[in-house]
């Protein structure tokens, strides 16, 4: 009777184990499907706006690191890789491919009197759907105003300010992207590619 019952918890116990294995382990191939490999313009890496004679600032650093850390927002990134201008664009594609900063200043009509300055950034995506045709999504950040002159030696924010309009045009990109018809599909391109 013991060894009977011993058997049947043995039995019990790995048939639970097994169950739960199993479990365990579907999530994690469905989380790997339900990944994506995102790009990026190789240009982006030594992109800077020129905001003086001798001082620039590096607006593609700004989009990479809006573009890295905002896209794990909208799903599941599995890498983020540079593109070269040459390389051809696979199906299931996303690519973030330009930054620009606009910039304004204003000053009070009739005078040299600064009165404020403007930012707006606008980023381009070229994603590739399942057909194989690449469409061009533009995202682009509010108008953010500064009332100091910026860079002047009284400015303290309009990096910060910068940075921030760009993380703010990827932010809308990206939910355009999300938003297509065809996203879905995306994942499932992505996949059959790589295999």
């Amino acid at each position: 009777m013991k060894l009977g019952f011993r058997l049947a918890f043995t039995l019990f116990f790995l048939l639970v184990h097994c169950i739960t294995s199993s479990q365990t382990e579907l999530p994690q191939e469905e989380r790997s499907e339900k990944t994506l490999r995102l790009q990026y313009a190789q240009e982006l890496e030594t992109k800077v706006l020129k905001v003086g004679p001798a001082h620039e600032i590096s607006i593609g650093q700004f989009a990479l690191q809006s573009f890295s850390n905002t896209s794990s927002r909208f799903f599941t990134v599995s890498s983020l890789s540079p593109l070269k201008s040459n390389d051809p664009l696979e199906p299931g594609a996303i690519v973030l491919r330009k930054v620009q900063v606009d910039r304004s200043l204003e000053f009070e009509e009739g005078t040299t009197k600064f009165h404020h300055a403007t930012f707006v950034s606008i980023v381009e995506f070229v994603v590739v759907g399942a057909s194989g045709e690449p469409q061009r999504i533009l995202g682009h950040s509010e108008q953010i105003t500064s009332r100091t002159i910026p860079f002047s030696a009284d400015d303290t924010d309009s990096k910060d300010k910068i940075a921030n309009s760009i993380q703010s045009a990827i932010e809308e990109g990206l939910q355009q992207i999300v938003s297509l018809k065809d996203f879905p599909t995306f994942y499932k391109s992505q996949n059959m590619f790589q295999r």
